[in-house]
């Protein structure tokens, strides 16, 4: 029932970017100042009853890292529930992160808030557009509301302020579009709003004025009443001289209710004045540019960042969590909770929207290439570590060190086969070199490949067989052979005194889903010979063309880079498959923007020369290199591009596997140009509307065309975010694309009403903002600072993948194959003494419309954690299979506590060997699963 009297909800907050235009040292003095004025103004001023310390509790950790003798003061003030912080850990940009990612976001956002205090608001001010997801993800930790500025525009008709959000599982929030942004009150009483930031006085007419201006503005549209006033704004300090504005304004509207407190208390009004059920529904994704600036072009800003993101994220949820989770309860190996907390933390640290948008100046970037490499360095070694005690690198005596064993892990919940390389190194222990299997843990022989050997000089302190992956290893001993040369090199009469460095393939069948697997070096005489590989790879080079093929595809590579692909089990043939395209740039970190005379380059008809660089029955890689000429940079008036050129290296890489359904990609590009695009189109032949992707816990289906509208501040540009991969299906035939790390793709149709995949590989700008381009209407999205390492000159390497298929796109089991892409094995070299025998899975899936996105120990309990989503718009039933005997398992939060929400508890069943979870469509859900008892073990 909406009340006579107008109620205005006034509420002091800082939205506070721990790193943007200045470094997070040089915000966090800045910090310090603002907070300790928070804090008196909370103790001090009697009207000034409660403060949003943003929605993220990093900020305060921040600060009391710093000003540790204020933590009981804060306490206090959490405590009486006068200072908000949270619900987030910090607030990142959501479509540059992955869903997993965004969960810990809010576990680490209650653990690290003062005594684990949270507000219970879905506050998300400013980032670039919403999940679809996000209102299920806010009901699975007990918060039934969201709070945001941007992404509003693209419903059919306009919902108002206020109204249900719904996501694809039928979860609703009721969502707060807050008028005219999270800073519409900030600075009352200033001439210019950043006046907050100095000593100028503030009138109370002008904040009356302002508020006037706002009352009106929120009149035009529906959930006008009761009004939300967002009284600060980007780093703002307290509202200065608060009392009399507010004074000020109970004056001038003396028929209205200012309230000052928090968004809570507005929630609670808006819901005594209209319930839920009654507000308008909106369903989807927020991506719309209407009101507020959307910035869709961050997805390609400073590519690199993505790239590492993504390598992080792939560290810490698919290798390390699971394979620790497998050693913690199949061996009684303790859980590294702190230290995975740590990585996970610092690579949160990564994940707010300024930083992963990659719209920031060069300093911060350059801090985020040191977080970065913090989290890998800890997941490498991690793993490193763990490999070897499963297969350990030196045996009880010298003598056993002959015995040379490779260790494969699997961190998928699948069983998979997978062609593995490895650097062997052999100490001169009198090998026969000529006469080496390698042989499962059956005793039988695998497909087996010596690649190559070489006998070197070996120095101290360099150990190849503690590297994860051959890549690293054979960038490693590259290096060496570049810098020593002749030196450390020698020849087969040093077999006796030398290394033998041993580059092998080797078909890894029925990897343990969760588990590892060992395999034998034999040298032994009469034992079975090598096992033959059943669908050997075929190739050939032809003047134009080097081919590929398996019993399932045949790949044909043109000296320009351009592929023809045919999908053998279908018969479907698609023609010119990455054609390397390049458009200018006028825009900014923000956003891209062709010039008013612009023109494509394409790399079509480049000449260059093609090699097979490896070429066996198991894998054959065959690659171009040529020269791609592009403009060297825009004229100064921006209006067009430079007439001279400045040539790109170029080289395009395919590799295809025996067995495979899948064709890898690898382009490197040596950039020497400015003020740029580049991307690699992939002409699909198909005639559809829709396309699909790889979301956050969903597969997205989206139009081809966005959805925009030139009355918009910013109209929608044509690309699309992205997570692991996109597809485009007409019912019968099908085209998937994988990425590493390349988050944004743009379809369109070509003459023939077919659609053409653009993914972006590359844009080089050198600004933060600009306010000179068309597709923002010539506006700044921030302070206009030179970047110059946004060019992003040097050397790039982009990885993506191709996979054809035909009929159902869940019976193809895409996202297995996009993870299995993304999740090679890592392998390691040890003996056999003492080593743990594979063979053994942790959990493995079965149904593959469902997909895992986590793997772990329970954070409160020696628990298994299986964190699971439906792709499906249908319910599932996913059969999960066990070797460890289950004892219970049910469906908990997020934070895996209790379950407030309705869902049907998984079963088990087969004595404890298989659970039963059944998934209403689109549900993320979290599993706790505890096994039987058993006999302790002794760690190793």
């Amino acid at each position: 029932m909406t009340p006579t009297v107008r109620r205005a909800f006034l509420v002091s907050h800082t939205h506070w970017d721990r790193e943007w235009y200045l470094t997070f040292h040089r915000f966090r003095v800045n910090l310090v100042e603002v907070v300790d004025r928070v804090l008196d103004a909370l103790d001090q001023d009697p009207e000034f009853r409660h403060f949003v310390l943003d929605g993220q509790t990093a900020v305060l950790e921040d600060y009391l890292e710093v000003a540790p003798e204020q933590r009981d003061r804060v306490n206090r003030l959490v405590r009486e529930g006068r200072l908000a912080v949270g619900p987030w850990y910090i607030l990142p940009d959501e479509f540059l992160v992955s869903g997993e990612a965004t969960v810990r976001n809010l576990i680490f956002g209650r653990r690290a808030a003062p005594l684990q205090r949270v507000q219970n608001v879905g506050y998300m001010p400013d980032s670039f557009g919403h999940l679809a997801q996000i209102p299920q993800i806010l009901q699975l930790v007990g918060i039934d509301s969201f709070i945001f500025t941007r992404g509003m525009g693209a419903q059919d008709e306009d919902p108002g302020w206020l109204f249900r959000w719904e996501g694809p599982d039928g979860s609703q929030v009721l969502a707060v579009n807050q008028c005219d942004g999270y800073c519409n009150a900030g600075g009352l009483g200033f001439a210019e709003i950043w006046h907050a930031h100095t000593q100028r006085i503030p009138d109370p007419a002008r904040a009356v004025a302002k508020v006037a201006e706002l009352f009106a503005k929120m009149a035009a549209r529906p959930g006008a009443e009761p009004a939300l006033l967002n009284n600060g704004c980007d780093h703002f300090p307290p509202q200065q001289e608060f009392g009399r504005i507010l004074a000020a304004l109970r004056e001038n509207w003396p028929d209205t209710e200012f309230h000052h407190g928090s968004f809570a208390d507005f929630l609670r009004a808006a819901r005594q004045d209209t319930p839920d059920q009654d507000r308008p529904l909106v369903k989807g994704e927020l991506l719309g540019g209407r009101d507020h600036l959307i910035l869709s072009g961050v997805w390609s800003a400073r590519m690199p960042i993505k790239q590492q993101n993504e390598e992080c994220q792939n560290l810490l949820a698919r290798y390390t969590e699971p394979l620790a989770a497998a050693a913690h309860f199949q061996h009684g190996w303790a859980w590294p909770g702190g230290q995975f907390d740590a990585a996970w933390k610092e690579l949160l640290r990564n994940h707010p929207h300024d930083s992963i948008c990659g719209c920031s100046t060069d300093a911060v970037h350059q801090d985020m290439d040191t977080r970065f490499a913090a989290v890998r360095q800890t997941a490498e070694q991690y793993l490193a570590r763990h490999l070897n005690r499963l297969t350990p690198m030196f045996a009880s005596r010298e003598e056993d060190d002959r015995t040379t064993v490779i260790g494969v892990a699997n961190p998928l919940p699948v069983v998979r086969d997978e062609v593995i390389e490895r650097l062997v190194v052999l100490q001169p222990l009198g090998y026969d070199l000529d006469n080496l299997r390698l042989l499962d843990e059956t005793g039988l022989p695998v497909p087996f490949e010596i690649v190559g050997r070489r006998f070197l000089e070996r120095f101290w302190g360099i150990d190849y067989r503690a590297e994860l992956f051959c890549e690293d290893q054979l960038d490693l001993m590259d290096t060496y052979l570049h810098r020593f040369g002749d030196r450390i090199i020698g020849s087969e009469k040093d077999a006796d005194t030398r290394d033998c460095f041993l580059h092998i393939r080797f078909l890894a069948r029925d990897l343990p889903a969760v588990g590892h697997a060992q395999f034998r070096l034999s040298d032994e005489a009469g034992g079975p010979g090598a096992a033959a590989v059943a669908d050997p790879v075929a190739s050939r080079l032809d003047p134009e063309a080097a081919v590929l093929e398996n019993a399932h595809l045949r790949a044909e590579l043109h000296p320009d880079g351009t592929f023809d692909l045919e999908d053998k089990d279908s018969g479907r043939l698609y023609l010119g498959l990455n054609l390397l395209e390049d458009a200018e740039d006028i825009g900014d970190e923000y956003d891209y923007s062709p010039a008013e005379i612009g023109g494509l380059h394409f790399a079509a008809g480049s000449e260059g020369k093609l090699r097979l660089t490896e070429r066996s029955a198991l894998a054959v890689t065959a690659e171009t290199t040529f020269r791609f000429d592009l403009p060297r940079s825009l004229e100064r008036d921006r209006k067009s591009r430079h007439p001279r050129t400045t040539p790109m290296d170029v080289t395009v890489r395919l590799t295809l596997r025996t067995g495979a359904r899948r064709l890898d990609i690898e382009t490197d590009f040596n950039n020497r140009a400015f003020d740029h695009r580049l991307r690699a189109w992939f002409p699909t032949g198909l005639a559809v509307d829709e396309v699909v992707s790889d979301g956050h816990f969903m597969l997205n289906a989206r139009p081809v065309t966005r959805p925009s509208d030139p009355d918009w501040d910013q109209p929608a540009p044509p690309t699309w975010p992205q997570q692991d991969f996109s597809f485009l299906h007409d019912g019968e035939h099908g085209l998937a694309v994988f990425n590493r790390g390349l988050p944004e793709f743009e379809t369109f149709r070509d003459d023939n009403g077919q659609i053409i995949y653009a993914l972006t590989l590359l844009r080089s700008v050198d600004w933060l903002s600009r306010d000179d381009f068309p597709t923002r209407k010539n506006t700044n999205a921030g302070p206009t600072l030179h970047t110059p390492d946004a060019q992003c000159i040097g050397r790039h390497t982009f990885r993506y993948a191709v996979r054809p298929f035909a009929g159902e796109p869940f019976a193809a089991d895409l996202k297995t194959e996009s993870d299995r892409y993304r999740t090679p094995p890592p392998t390691h070299q040890g003996v056999a003494d003492n080593l743990v025998p594979g063979g053994g899975s942790l959990v493995r899936k079965t149904d593959p419309r469902v997909a895992i996105t986590a793997i772990k120990k329970a954070e409160r309990a020696d628990a298994l954690v299986v964190r699971m989503y439906n792709q499906a718009d249908e319910p599932v039933t996913e059969t999960l299979q066990f070797e460890i005997p289950v004892l219970d398992a049910e469906k908990v939060s997020l934070l895996e506590g209790a379950l407030l929400l309705a869902r049907a508890e998984p079963a088990v069943t087969h004595g404890g060997r298989r659970l039963q979870v059944p998934l209403a469509p689109c549900e993320i859900a979290t599993v706790v699963i505890v096994f039987e008892p058993s006999d302790p073990k002794e760690e190793p």
